[in-house]
């Protein structure tokens, strides 16, 4: 018997590993005809970014910076879209390039007033803080999340989803970096049996189309872990793209006047 379905899921665990203070494991659900590119590096104004991205839209679900933050994007489920609305997947990058928690949902609020947008959450961490814009596409709600485990979807906000096996992939002492991701990944392979959440969805013409695990470091670029699934994580064999973060550092490869700044 199947549960119910938990489209776009996106955990992160912030405080937990010394050396990665942010850990993050999450499925994209999507058309499974709508192409996308595997993590790559995105130049912004101020910041170096390290993004997969839709080939459609042209944004991100996913990002980090060169400074070792994270924000990540799931829909909001209920809430309408605008017909000529712009993509969601543009907040992530605009976010994290603004340089601070703040200034991120200054730039966010900003683009909202001058821009139609779906229903969204958009998760954005620092090594010491974490933040939620939730925007049900009228109002623009921060909440400041302290605890270590944030979890949310397309149909639940901060506090609202449990899942099976969370328990055990978090119990104990801390563990390096590898192995929680490695218990996380179990969480994303849920099909939703036996009454639990579908977390990994399959069906015809839509379903789980990617998924990634993240361990930003607190310093050492080499030292970041993303492992990508360009598919079905069942199916699909993830591939590290972390040597990626070296890149993020080398701001001289950027021309003079798209140099980040600060």
């Amino acid at each position: 018997m199947h549960g119910s379905v938990v489209e776009h899921i996106l955990i992160v665990l912030r405080g937990r590993s010394a050396t990665h203070p942010i850990l993050v494991a999450a499925n994209r659900d999507e058309r499974l005809d709508r192409k996308a590119a595997p993590p790559g590096l995105w130049v912004g104004q101020q910041r170096l970014l390290l993004s997969p991205r839709d080939r459609v839209a042209g944004g991100t679900w996913l990002a980090i910076s060169d400074h070792g933050w994270f924000a990540g994007i799931t829909n909001v489920a209920y809430a309408p879209l605008p017909k000529d609305a712009a993509t969601r997947g543009d907040l992530p990058h605009l976010a994290l390039d603004a340089g601070d928690l703040d200034a991120g949902e200054r730039a966010v609020a900003a683009a909202i007033a001058t821009r139609r947008y779906g229903g969204f959450q958009l998760v954005i961490a620092s090594p010491t803080q974490m933040i939620v814009l939730r925007y049900d596409g009228t109002h623009l709600q921060r909440i400041d999340w302290h605890d270590e485990l944030l979890l949310i979807s397309n149909d639940h906000a901060p506090g609202q989803l449990t899942l099976r096996g969370l328990e055990q992939a978090l119990a104990g002492a801390a563990v390096d970096a590898e192995a929680q991701l490695e218990r996380l990944r179990t969480l994303l392979l849920d099909g939703g049996f036996f009454g639990g959440h579908a977390v990994l969805n399959k069906g015809l013409g839509y379903g789980t189309v990617s998924s990634s695990l993240i361990a930003v470091p607190a310093s050492a670029p080499h030292a970041l872990i993303w492992r990508y699934a360009a598919g079905a994580p069942d199916q699909t064999p993830y591939q590290n793209y972390g040597n990626l973060m070296r890149r993020l550092r080398e701001k001289s490869t950027l021309p003079s006047d798209r140099k980040p700044q600060g």
